[in-house]
């Protein structure tokens, strides 16, 4: 690791005057400023952000509105586990972090625990911005006190602001069209000429949820430029319609449609589909989902589930926090986009999979 007096070393001053260069302190000429800091630009030096904060005595207010996760939608559990991880590592440095949750189908509690979060003055925000409509007011107030934001797993598209869009520092997740290209061409490969393809979609407002909605695209997308005469059916449920309403309208559509052999299920609920169809209709299904929630891993390693697409949300969770403390401490301005890896995994391969996050969880 390059430390302080590395860097005093090359640039022939002393660890004192690369201080007061780190901590633009004044009392350094132009000259030697100028070659410390090529030096430190050369070396990727980064100060220490903990000597770096108590320099400093600042103290910094960050805040996070994130779903709720529970037994039945655990998908959130994962990249809420990631901030926990990141919470335990900037808190060191006077960094803390304000989570506040609330219902993934319910845009008032988006609005009220956005509410919340506002009054507690936060220098900086992470937000999933699951609701269009809300969002976009939400971020509207953040414009209006000047307060950074970085979206997480959702990549809010639109002409916000007068057409400017919207000024979020970064978007921290999976690219979705792309993740939906691929379950595609999984779909593909895992046909024969004259199979069907059904996407199975678990809620009906599926244009406020952009990254279902942008699978979904990038999987037709796939099909009409490789496949233009595929035939693909859409099914879609709605959570409040309970499972065997689910369960009978699916069966139903598979006996009367025997040439599907395909499914994709573009949300974290392939799981709940799986349960929801009849045995004899399994038997013949190649079924690909999103996401290694416990509940889609255990379908995945009984060989109903074909194959999931992981995002690493733990990774996203984890990132999320870390970028935005590098911006407030560093004033290190992040990509405009952080992509996760668009990950397959397979029966065989999860294991070597998602190390990071089983690792947090047995020490914790």
């Amino acid at each position: 690791m390059i430390t302080i007096k590395d860097i005093a070393k090359e640039a022939n001053v002393s660890a004192g005057t690369v201080d007061r260069v780190l901590h633009n302190r004044g009392g350094v000429s132009p000259k030697t400023e100028t070659k410390i800091k090529k030096i430190l630009k050369q070396k990727k030096f980064k100060i220490n952000l903990i000597a770096s904060s108590l320099a400093m005595k600042k103290h910094h207010n960050l805040a996070t509105l994130i779903p709720q996760y529970d037994e039945q939608n655990l998908f959130w559990k994962s990249p809420y586990s990631g901030i926990q991880k990141a919470n335990q590592e900037v808190s060191a440095y006077g960094i803390e972090n304000n989570v506040f949750f609330f219902d993934q189908f319910d845009p008032k509690s988006y609005l009220k625990a956005f509410r919340k979060l506002i009054k507690t003055e936060p220098d900086a925000v992470v937000m999933v911005p699951i609701f269009v409509k809300e969002s976009h007011e939400i971020i509207r107030l953040l414009h209006l006190k000047k307060i950074p934001y970085i979206f997480l797993n959702i990549d809010l598209k639109g002409l916000a602001f007068g057409g400017s869009g919207y000024n979020n520092l970064s978007y921290i997740g999976q690219k979705s069209f792309d993740a939906g290209v691929l379950s595609g061409k999984l779909s593909h490969l895992c046909s024969k000429n004259g199979d069907e393809f059904l996407i199975v979609m678990t809620r009906k407002n599926i244009h406020d949820y952009e990254a279902i909605s942008d699978r979904v695209k990038g999987f037709k997308s796939y099909f009409q430029n490789n496949v233009p005469d595929a035939h693909i059916d859409q099914l879609k449920f709605d959570l409040s319609d309970g499972f065997e309403k689910v369960k009978k309208k699916i069966n139903a559509f598979l006996t009367k449609n025997q040439r599907v052999k395909v499914i994709m299920v573009p949300s974290s609920r392939v799981s709940y589909i799986c349960r929801a169809i009849e045995k004899n209709h399994l038997s013949r299904l190649k079924i690909i989902g999103f996401d290694t929630t416990p509940q889609n891993v255990e379908a995945l390693k009984k060989s109903i589930v074909a194959f999931l697409i992981s995002q690493k949300s733990f990774n996203q969770g984890y990132k999320s926090i870390i970028t935005i403390a590098n911006f407030l401490v560093h004033k290190e301005m992040p990509a405009k986009e952080i992509p996760t890896p668009l990950e397959i995994i397979t029966k065989e391969n999860y294991k070597y999979s998602h190390s990071e996050e089983r690792k947090y969880y047995n020490e914790n």
